[in-house]
């Protein structure tokens, strides 16, 4: 996405993706209208998005299967009208659900529409900066350095750019629970008259997904319309170690179906049928908030879950990382060549509380709404804390970093006061660690001011 607004603003833009293919694998994600928005440059992307895009229903169910309530809309009858915001301007409600794949395919289509190329199967194992030349570059695997005015490391979780950045990796540490993910064929599911018949769409053909909760058990099985897809959340053993592409034989989440009183005979059938080299095993892992994401002479910027990574109880890790590309893109657009370090500083002032805040959700949604001991397993959870909240939805990165660009860079570089206020309303932010939030959860102290629903 950024590489799309850096080419659309000018700037000429090489890609390095250490897969190695452009066709990449993965389960689904959720992403809303504020990044959305963003493909209006691209109309083409526009109708694609609709066309990929699925909306679901959702049953919740206690872990042996059983219905409580649903189906029902996944995000609720009324997310997806329009309203006006005070700038007269349409801004859609809606939360889309994508396939990974087919989601990656669509921005790398569009940008090979603009001669933008993603050089695949290309690792980079160290960034640095030359801040009296005004560069920035990397190292490959293969020894070769590349140069560039900005480096975007949109690496993920891990980033060897936090070494540039800080001095120092950024530690993970466990939730306490890691999770099972898988997305395959539809076909392959369908083979089975039981799995076939117990996760079948609705009469119109629209998607369910089926939500099965018990005591440190949070399952979710569903199809959209091409796709089977489960994932399983259960207790970790708490190693601070994670990979995204650790993958695991079914076998070994049938030993654990195993010891689950009343488990489905429909689960374990969804799991054996679950291609091996389709089903991955990742630790959930926490990181404390990161308020510095560019380099210090500001020739590298982290965006995405490099800056600041998400649980997938969020919601908003896919949304925040496209919000990122457009916030930084913008930036880049407004600053002149030789100020090109005040707009990486200058987009990182804007972005970073909101994001802070959003991780905070994050966190108190899986502390009282999913898994932990806090948790009432059995219930249908509330809608999650925030979620829909105007100051979520309403946001528009791209007007926001026009509109206050001069005033985040005249604040770093002159001390002039700026308050963000793409944060809840009310809210006078605050740094706070995970510690200290866990413990305000555990204990019934936390309050938070503002306007966060």
């Amino acid at each position: 996405m950024a590489a799309l607004e850096c080419w659309r603003q000018g700037h000429d833009v090489r890609i390095i993706e250490k897969s190695s293919t452009r066709l990449l694998s993965g389960d689904g994600f959720t992403i809303g209208s504020t990044a959305i928005q963003a493909l209006r440059h691209w109309p083409d992307l526009v109708e694609e998005n609709e066309r990929i895009a699925f909306h679901p229903w959702a049953s919740w169910h206690k872990i042996t299967g059983e219905k409580i309530s649903g189906p029902a809309p996944l995000f609720g009858p009324t997310e997806r009208k329009e309203e006006t915001q005070n700038d007269g301007e349409e801004a859609p409600r809606t939360i889309y659900r994508h396939s990974r794949p087919k989601f990656h395919k669509m921005l790398a289509d569009q940008a090979e529409k603009q001669g933008i190329y993603v050089e695949y199967g290309t690792r980079v194992v160290e960034y640095y900066e030359q801040s009296i030349a005004g560069k920035a570059g990397v190292v490959l695997g293969n020894g070769e350095r590349i140069e560039a005015d900005v480096v975007f490391a949109a690496d993920g979780i891990g980033s060897k750019s936090s070494s540039a950045i800080m001095g120092h990796m950024v530690p993970a540490r466990s939730t306490g629970f890691a999770i099972y993910r898988t997305a395959f064929p539809v076909e392959l599911a369908d083979a089975d008259p039981m799995v076939r018949q117990r996760f079948k769409p609705l009469n119109d053909g629209t998607p369910v997904v089926e939500v099965w909760m018990g005591e440190g058990i949070r399952a979710t099985l569903g199809r959209s319309y091409d796709e089977m897809s489960w994932t399983m959340n259960y207790p970790d053993d708490g190693e601070e170690s994670e990979s995204w592409s650790t993958l695991v034989d079914p076998e070994t989440v049938l030993q654990k179906t195993a010891n689950i009183p009343g488990w489905p005979e429909a689960g374990n059938r969804l799991i054996r049928l679950t291609p091996k080299e389709r089903l991955h095993d990742f630790k959930l892992m926490w990181r404390e908030p990161q308020p510095c994401w560019v380099s210090p002479a500001g020739r590298i910027v982290q965006i995405g879950d490099a800056a600041h990574s998400f649980l997938p109880s969020s919601g908003n890790g896919a949304t925040q990382g496209m919000e990122d590309a457009i916030s930084l893109a913008t930036c880049l657009r407004l600053a002149e060549k030789n100020n090109l370090c005040w707009a990486t500083r200058a987009h990182n002032k804007l972005r970073f509380e909101r994001v802070s805040c959003l991780q905070l959700l994050g966190i108190l949604n899986q502390e009282t709404r999913h898994l932990s001991a806090n948790a009432k397993a059995n219930t249908v959870p509330t809608k999650p804390i925030g979620l829909m909240a105007a100051w979520i939805w309403r946001h528009n990165p791209e007007r926001y970093a026009i509109e206050n660009y001069e005033a985040a860079r005249a604040h770093l570089e002159d001390g002039k006061p700026f308050q963000n206020s793409n944060i809840p309303p009310g809210h006078v932010y605050k740094p706070w660690t995970i510690d200290e939030m866990l413990r305000a959860i555990a204990a019934g102290e936390l309050h938070l001011d503002g306007e966060w629903e």
